[in-house]
């Protein structure tokens, strides 16, 4: 009966979870065991289990790919900054830093939580392109603006001429 209780354990980690954590190497296995509070037992019984080695091994195949490059990078250096950010927020109160590098930490802290009023993330943010195409003096500019959205936005301003008005002309 102990067996079942054991199997069961297993079972209520959360497998995918934590093969992910350890296939993104961001931080050491022992901090990964620990933030899931797995004992040293559990851990063996764990990394052996074949659907946890076959997860490990499909998602670090897939974190380490070329195609993944931008994302992993992204992904490590928000994961190393978020991991400092208590020094940012404590070197605010550290009288021993200079003013003006304790205001600096707290502009900082407001960019990255969106707290400056400026709408953007320091590691994020899209933006927007306006393209003007002047044809002839006769006619108006044409513009397109165009803005990073999950819809494209297209406006265009000005007229094109048909094919048959602009041979006329």
């Amino acid at each position: 009966m102990a067996d079942q209780t054991s199997a069961a354990e297993v079972f209520a980690i959360d497998f995918a979870t934590l093969a992910r954590e350890i296939a993104m190497d961001i931080f050491p296995v022992e901090q990964i065991l620990e933030l899931h509070r797995l004992s040293d037992e559990e851990w063996q019984r764990v990394q052996t289990h074949p659907k946890f080695v076959e997860m490990v091994r499909t998602l670090s195949a897939e974190w380490g790919a070329a195609v993944n490059t931008k994302e992993r990078v992204k992904v490590k250096a928000a994961t190393g900054l978020e991991s400092k950010l208590e020094i940012y927020i404590q070197a605010i109160d550290d009288e021993r830093i200079p003013l003006v590098q304790r205001v600096e930490a707290g502009r900082f802290l407001a960019r990255l939580g969106e707290l400056d009023g400026q709408g953007h993330v320091l590691a994020g943010g899209g933006g927007g392109v306006t393209i003007n195409i002047s044809t002839t003096a006769e006619m108006p500019p044409l513009t397109i603006d165009a803005t990073s959205s999950p819809s494209l936005k297209l406006e265009a301003v000005g007229v094109l001429p048909d094919e048959d008005e602009s041979a006329s002309q």
